[in-house]
């Protein structure tokens, strides 16, 4: 195929291998590639997409990738613990199962029993560009997307050296340390990243010691074809504090009445041929991925405490082929391709005889443990056909099959008295609609319709052996349906609007199940949940030394079957129409950015950033509601050609408030936040 590929080439540009350009101009025309997966400006993307650059991250107060995303409309943020980030796109990400397809480099990077993503192993430092898309995605990317795709891309440049060398501190002694350095020479290109981070959270008990490389080593056989070998290393120990109650959070905000250990390294690796031709286009992404984690849980034995070894091994492989040819001597782009992913994890559990802080993990827990495997094959097939040069109509269908090995250590068939399926195995189809029309230059709308699943993760499958046994019942996929329309409008400089009404339609949902006389009946296949939502983004810089950023998230979020649990009086009630928990009705994010001075190449900017979040529900009954708080961040940088210096504060009038609640059984949860927290940084360009 690289020969093939090489002897084919015609001398065209080298897409990707210069810097992007740094402007101040409308980002009408950036090329964005995730929603369909081929290359258009973003006006002549037929579904919501949303972009940030290296620039946009540098003027933010963000240490870590959600930080920045958390501030698009549609996008939910948590991070309990402090350290531990996770995002919600739309509200699709509920309970303990990952959320969006995270790409980094062509490679999918989420990993483990939940299939979460270590967002700090993604340096912001080394983003060059990120892509979001909102809502089910499955025709092109499987059952991973159901809940939306995040693509990466990392730094490169014409130059044969480039890079930064950085260092920042903050309140709870974090310390982060980050060395980056990419460029290119005649047919070579290269990155590569070190980071290390020392840090404490809010609550006693929570910190984190991780260390970080990365990089990527590529070579152009051809003016348009590129082979390329990226590598993600992670080397991570932490302790994460446990939730508080009320009383505890009255008594002191910051104690830990319980803790976590973990400790885990992380192998990431994947190569990647890529050709642009005159008559097509491919892409070829192979990966192998690899997770040796400890886990340790009630170290001060609140609950028996347990430990918990995993071991995972990924091997997977992506392909797509566009045929550029027209069709009635109108453009046309046909696109094929196939993904395969095959997900091993072996787990081990093993309990201390008592609630004993110190106790030996001496009790094996069979019923948490075994050999699970999960392996997934895909095809698909997409056309984009220009009716006339500004209408294109997308259609797409993708066929999926997986199947599932649950070799757990405990016979849940209790040698054949009861069916358990340990095998299971499915197939989905899922197509996808799309119109984009662009009557204006600077304008354009679209609509799709978009069918998804997600498939159950490991988790998901032994968390209920038991009761599925019992009740001869076997998990399958929750079936995802969107419904979108929007608009695009980059009116002029100083006004931008990015428009967007959805609807999604969740159908056998996993939820927990209670009986009609509260026994409860584990995981299932029980709920419908319906999802309603109308996101905006405006954009503008009304100056040369002013610009803003607004982001508005409207979602009603609720149950549309008669799923039953336990209220704050354990009393069996139905949930129906009920709100989804931790889903606010309203979500305001507005950036204010401004160049206070620019002298002899010095420049001072100064970010300010206010983020508001309506109530929220804690619980599925509904019984309990977290309050509505406003919060206020801000930066200061001054930036030369060859250095940074910033100083920046978080939750800036000390506000007090909790990054995560809930409420179980009428009892209410908390892990607190901090208040006003600083943190400064220098860095040097090169």
């Amino acid at each position: 195929i690289i020969l093939f590929l090489s002897l084919s080439n015609k001398p065209l540009h080298a897409e990707g291998r210069t810097e992007k350009q740094d402007t101040d101009t409308v980002k009408m025309e950036e090329m964005v590639v995730t929603s369909t997966r081929t290359e258009h400006s973003m006006l002549d993307t037929p579904s919501n997409i949303s972009v940030i650059t290296s620039k946009d991250i540098a003027s933010m107060d963000a240490k870590t990738l959600p930080e920045v995303i958390k501030k698009l409309p549609g996008v939910f943020y948590s991070n309990a613990s402090g350290l531990e980030p996770h995002l919600s796109l739309r509200g699709t990400r509920i309970g303990m199962s990952g959320g969006a397809m995270v790409i980094l480099n062509g490679i999918p990077v989420s990993m483990g029993k939940f299939g979460y993503t270590d967002w700090e192993s993604i340096p912001v430092e080394n983003i060059e560009q990120v892509e979001v898309v909102k809502g089910p995605l499955s025709s092109l990317y499987g059952g991973d997307s159901a809940r939306g795709v995040i693509n990466i891309v990392t730094k490169k440049s014409d130059k044969p050296v480039a890079g930064k060398l950085s260092f920042a501190a903050g309140d709870f002694h974090d310390r982060r340390y980050n060395a980056l350095i990419y460029g290119s020479q005649d047919r070579f290109f290269y990155n590569l990243n070190a980071k290390t981070r020392r840090s404490r959270a809010y609550s006693n008990k929570s910190q984190v010691d991780n260390d970080y490389y990365n990089g990527e080593f590529g070579v152009y056989l051809a003016d348009t074809v590129s082979l390329a070998f990226n590598f993600n290393v992670a080397d991570k120990e932490r302790t994460l504090a446990r939730r508080l109650t009320e009383a505890e959070v009255k008594e002191d905000r910051n104690q830990a009445t319980d803790y976590s250990y973990t400790e885990n390294t992380d192998l990431i690796t994947g190569l990647n041929l890529k050709a642009n031709q005159d008559i097509f286009d491919l892409t070829t992404t192979l990966y192998y991925k690899n997770r040796d984690k400890d886990y340790e849980n009630y170290k001060m034995a609140t609950s028996t405490p347990y430990k918990e070894e995993l071991d995972e091994d990924v091997f997977g492989a992506k392909f797509i082929f566009t045929l550029k040819q027209p069709v009635a001597g109108k453009t046309n782009l046909l696109s094929a391709g196939f993904d395969y992913d095959n997900d091993q994890i072996d787990i081990e559990r093993k309990k201390a005889a008592s609630k004993t802080v110190g106790l030996p993990y001496t009790v094996a827990d069979p019923k948490k443990s075994g050999d699970f495997k999960r392996e997934e094959l895909g095809f698909f097939l997409q056309d984009e056909f220009f009716v006339i040069e500004n209408l294109t109509l997308t259609a797409g269908i993708r066929y999926d099959y997986f199947e599932y090995d649950n070799d757990s250590d405990y016979d849940f068939s209790k040698g054949g008295a009861l069916d358990y399926e340990d095998t299971p195995h499915y197939d989905k189809w899922n197509p996808r609609f799309a119109i984009n029309y662009r009557p204006l230059n600077n304008f354009s709308v679209y609509g799709s319709y978009n069918k998804s699943y997600r498939a159950p993760n490991v988790y998901d499958y032994y968390y209920s052996a038991s009761y599925s046994a019992k009740s001869a019942y076997t998990l399958k996929p929750e079936e995802f349906a969107q419904y979108e329309i929007g608009y695009r409008w980059f009116f002029t400089e100083w006004f931008n609007l990015d428009m967007s009404l959805f609807r999604i339609e969740i159908d056998d949902m996993l939820d927990t199940v209670y009986d009609q006389d509260g026994t409860y009946q584990g995981k299932q296949n029980i709920s419908e949940v319906t999802i309603k939502g109308f996101e905006a983004a405006i954009t503008g810089a009304p100056l040369k030394w002013l610009s803003y950023k607004l982001a508005y998230t409207y979602t009603d979020a609720r149950y549309k079957s008669d799923t039953l649990v336990k209220d704050a009086n354990k009393d069996v009630v139905s949930i129906r129409d009920n709100r989804l928990a931790k889903i606010p009705f309203n979500r305001v994010s507005a950036d204010l950015d401004a160049t206070l001075f620019n002298i002899n190449g010095y420049k001072l900017l100064w970010n300010i950033n206010m983020q508001y979040q309506d109530k929220y529900k804690m619980d599925k009954a509904n019984d309990s509601e977290y309050k509505d708080y406003t919060l206020f961040n801000s930066k200061l940088n001054l930036s030369h050609k060859h250095f940074d210096i910033f100083v920046a504060a978080e939750n800036l009038f000390d506000y007090r408030y909790d990054n995560y609640a809930y409420a179980s059984y009428g009892k209410e949860y908390f892990y607190p936040a901090a208040g006003v927290t600083w943190f400064w940084g220098v860095a040097y360009k090169f």
